[in-house]
């Protein structure tokens, strides 16, 4: 069975100029619970001065596990750093998601540190995650590409990520921060990843810039990837990365493995309800499914 992560709450909130109340995002969060996604990735906890979309981390959180949608999906949040961690481990989140770049410039933009400090910092944490008997992932971001550097060279990729899967997180996720990824390069990128790590230890995480993410998918899938990412609507996109558009539609990726006859467990009404929302809070939608749904559409072969 293909497993969703739905990031709308973090990855699609953070550069949106829709700044959201605490009660909106647990309303959005509550929405999001009814497509069945497999799991929510749905705060960060940034330094407010660099995320303020996210400022109310810890509100929300408090707010959340005192709800009673807790507990009903598998939860994920973003942790830049040791403050960040520690911000974290005040509750009862199982997955924690951590950073870093195939490309030194974008690490340095992204987070003002090489990528070799970075991943020692990382080592740390991702110990300090274990010991607490919570799940790591690690986003390698600008693995097809990179707005300041260009393309990224086979071997820049190969020391990242053999430096990463040393590190032992629960998951690493390949991340086309711009959205510049081709069916091609995919195959080539997760055939070399896939010769060193397991498929089922492997996500990916497109964005859809240039309308190729669900190609890409497509020749994932062929390869034997079952873990992707997505935003709802296709909102947000990367703040780092001036003009990269929103991740892929979680509900594209959720139509095209129903019209191509593979597993899920998404929930079409629920996903109708959750664009309805995001359209009244103002949110940039970016998916042709969403344009459907608000024209009162119905989805052929749903």
């Amino acid at each position: 069975m293909i497993q969703l992560t739905d990031v709308t709450l973090r990855d699609g909130l953070q550069s949106e100029s829709v700044v959201l109340s605490t009660q909106q995002k647990l309303s959005l969060f509550q929405h999001l619970l009814s497509c069945s996604y497999s799991r929510l990735e749905f705060t960060s906890f940034s330094h407010p001065k660099w995320i303020p979309q996210l400022a109310d981390s810890e509100e929300f959180c408090q707010a959340l596990f005192k709800s009673p949608y807790f507990g009903q999906t598998e939860l994920m949040a973003f942790v830049p750093n040791e403050k960040g961690l520690d911000r974290f481990l005040k509750f009862p989140i199982t997955w924690a998601s951590f950073f870093t770049a195939a490309s030194e410039t974008f690490q340095q933009k992204n987070v003002n540190t090489t990528i070799e400090v970075g991943l020692k910092n990382l080592e740390g944490m991702i110990k300090k995650v274990k010991s607490e008997k919570r799940r790591s992932r690690v986003y390698i971001s600008t693995v097809f590409g990179c707005p300041y550097e260009g393309n990224i060279s086979s071997e820049k990729l190969d020391r990242v990520l053999s430096r990463v899967i040393d590190l032992g997180p629960d998951e690493i996720a390949l991340s086309d921060t711009i959205g510049v990824a081709s069916p091609s390069r995919v195959e080539t990128v997760v055939k070399k990843a896939l010769a060193v790590y397991p498929a089922e230890k492997l996500a990916l995480h497109f964005h859809n810039t240039y309308g190729m993410a669900l190609s890409n998918i497509t020749a994932a899938m062929e390869l034997g990837i079952s873990q992707f990412d997505g935003s709802t609507g296709g909102i947000g996109g990367c703040p780092y990365a001036k003009g990269a558009s929103g991740n892929v539609p979680t509900e594209e990726i959720a139509y095209l493995l129903n019209r191509q006859q593979n597993t899920h467990q998404i929930d079409w009404d629920g996903l109708s309800k959750t664009i309805r929302l995001l359209s009244q809070l103002g949110l940039t939608l970016d998916s042709r499914l969403a344009s459907v749904l608000k024209k009162g559409g119905t989805l052929y072969g749903i």
